[in-house]
């Protein structure tokens, strides 16, 4: 027998269920959304000519040649291409051109023909990170070289600073290079 009370109860439960479902509805979305919008960033760009600032570099003992005098870098969603020219320990000038695919690894020819593997992955908006594995034949010895480099854009887009480590038989040498775009 329906009675207004059950009738009551009924048209209560039915809105709850239905006000419960819309709930879960909207809170889904809205967590969707926002985890979206939390991974989902673009990184800045890192395209341009960029001209060492040796005074305002760290280059340690081999000083200029131990950096690239001029970093020429193309941007794509895939990828970094860099065209890096300077000066080798020899005095003879080098300009070579690097491909280095985003969370893959590359391989390049290197300064002195060695070969480099690297994977670059992003780090934060404003760096990326390069992991690098250079083979290269030095005095008649196969010479096996790991270390890291971190690009690292300034706010305005005007200086781009290049961290570098590598372990040597020697120890680690590191070295802070700061460009300017121009």
């Amino acid at each position: 027998m329906l009675t207004s009370h059950n009738i009551l109860f009924y048209y209560i439960y039915l809105k709850l269920t239905i006000m419960t479902r819309k709930f879960f509805l909207y809170t889904t979305a809205f967590l969707s959304l926002s985890l979206l919008f939390a991974f989902s960033y673009k990184a800045a760009n890192f395209s341009g000519t960029w001209n060492l600032d040796e005074s305002a570099s760290e280059l340690g003992q081999f000083g200029a040649r131990g950096a690239y005098s001029k970093v020429v870098i193309e941007q794509s969603d895939e990828a970094i291409k860099m065209t890096v020219s300077g000066s080798g320990f020899d005095g003879s000038n080098y300009e070579i051109t690097e491909t280095h695919l985003v969370g893959k690894e590359s391989q390049n020819t290197g300064i002195m023909n060695s070969k480099k593997i690297s994977t670059l992955n992003w780090d934060g908006e404003q760096s990326f990170k390069i992991d690098v594995k250079l083979m290269l034949e030095f005095q008649g010895q196969s010479l096996e070289l790991t270390g890291n480099e971190k690009w690292e854009i300034s706010n305005d887009g005007k200086t781009l600073t290049q961290y570098s480590s590598i372990n040597t038989p020697q120890g680690e040498m590191s070295t802070k290079a700061v460009y300017k775009k121009g």
